[in-house]
């Protein structure tokens, strides 16, 4: 075991400079990857493009961040950003190339997100480890705060921006201004000195420990009837969240501007943002598996409201109470883990959890695309199969396919908490059984 390392003086002035530069390079990165989408969905008019966007985007977090952690805890963090930062800004250069040229096919510009994305695999680990490198133990819940504000502040500003500058240039415009903040970023890093990893912490971590460290932690998960059913629970929810996150932009676009489409999903940004407030200051309730299951109900009915209608006022007003509950679920959710899983098996356990929803969350983005291209849609068509039945009741035409399957994603949300409060071992998962070791309580990992 290594000593913990003091933060050097005027770490968290250091803190502060680097994250400014990141938070503006973050919401960048957000608005090129939906104008991306947004472009190719008007070239195409295909959701499976939306997916393959977000399934390029996604597949580098379940493939590389397990071993991109290792790199980020053996080297200097500051060079491992600058190194993925400029990386990932070359990959958007590529994609200003590609469009100069006139031949922007989906083929190359997927590889391109899928380049800029393992950038992005390599980036966030070495973020995380220098901020807690950087900040003092008493500063370090306003770290975290600062770090999730970057996080809501590029999920409501992010999706205007994209619709105005592609509605104003074209896709040129928003890689062009994701170019210029991962410039920024680099620039800021560039200016700012902090210690690396020493000799003795280096050693501390060997390649082989991770697949020995996750095998404990599914193990110890295994052993708990509760937990795998609390780890199955949570798996649904991010598949159907991620699912839902690439499906309503095309069926806004379906009927809307890019301009309606931006402020309507900024709407639901910002429910997120007040989402994480009000879990901040409450806490959740005693029973944190009702807030799991209450606020998970809830969002399913969101979904079906949203999926009921093609109003983008309806959506908007749905989509902020929808993204308002997810907080809720996540923040109850995370802290039964802390509650239930032992201090000297919490980052195995975290591991495994992130592991599991990012692969829930791919197999959403497989089956979202071709689900509705191929069947619903054309289904839900004036003259399609079901134009005579859930046509009546929610419309036909272009985006009405989507629209059914929030519904039955929100239905399906629905049973899965109605089953999950019935199911007594999940439920009270929380109840002390003197057979468990006893936990220590730890702060939300990020």
């Amino acid at each position: 075991m290594t000593t913990p390392v003091a933060p050097p003086a005027g770490g968290f002035r250091t803190f502060v400079t680097i994250w400014s530069g990141q938070a503006i390079s973050l919401l960048g990165s957000r608005v090129s990857r939906l104008a991306l989408g947004v472009w190719l969905f008007q070239k195409t008019g295909e959701v499976t493009d939306f997916v393959f966007i977000a399934l390029c985007d996604a597949l580098p977090i379940l493939v590389l961040m397990p071993f991109t952690g290792m790199v980020a805890d053996r080297y200097d963090q500051r060079k491992v950003m600058l190194l993925a930062d400029t990386a990932a800004a070359l990959c958007t250069l590529g994609m200003v190339g590609l469009t100069l040229s006139g031949i922007p096919r989906s083929g190359w510009l997927y590889l391109a997100v899928l380049a800029s994305a393992s950038a992005g695999a390599l980036q966030s680990p070495a973020w995380s480890a220098a901020m807690a490198r950087l900040v003092p133990a008493e500063q370090a819940g306003r770290a975290v705060g600062m770090a999730q504000a970057s996080e809501g502040i590029a999920a409501i500003f992010a999706p205007s921006l994209a619709g105005g500058l592609v509605a104003a240039t074209g896709l040129m415009g928003a890689l062009l201004f994701d170019f210029a903040t991962f410039l920024l970023g680099v620039s800021v890093l560039l200016r700012v000195r902090f210690p690396g990893p020493s000799d003795s912490e280096r050693a501390a971590h060997p390649s082989s420990a991770f697949w020995r460290e996750l095998g404990a932690g599914l193990s110890y998960v295994l052993s708990r009837p509760g937990l795998v059913g609390l780890l199955l629970l949570s798996s649904l929810v991010s598949m159907t969240v991620f699912a839902v996150e690439v499906l309503v932009p095309p069926m806004l676009l379906a009927r809307n501007s890019p301009a309606v489409m931006g402020w309507v999903l900024s709407a639901s940004g910002l429910g997120a943002v007040c989402g994480s407030v009000a879990m901040s200051a409450w806490g959740g309730p005693r029973r944190k598996m009702d807030g799991v299951l209450g606020a998970g109900a809830l969002l399913g009915l969101m979904l079906g409201m949203a999926g009921g209608t093609p109003s983008p006022w309806v959506m908007a007003v749905a989509g902020w109470a929808a993204m308002f509950c997810v907080p809720l679920v996540w923040g109850c959710a995370h802290t039964v883990w802390q509650l239930e899983v032992p201090l000297d098996l919490q980052g195995r356990v975290v591991a495994l959890r992130r592991m599991m929803g990012e692969a829930a969350s791919l197999l959403g983005l497989l089956g979202a695309g071709p689900l509705t291209d191929r069947v619903l849609e054309p289904m839900m068509s004036p003259e399609g199969a079901l134009a005579g039945t859930a046509g009546r009741l929610i419309g036909t035409g272009r985006g009405r396919g989507i629209g059914l399957l929030l519904i039955l994603l929100g239905v399906g949300l629905l049973l899965t908490m109605a089953l999950g409060r019935s199911w007594r071992r999940l439920y009270r998962v929380e109840d002390k059984d003197s057979s468990a070791p006893t936990p220590t309580v730890l702060q939300p990992e990020k």
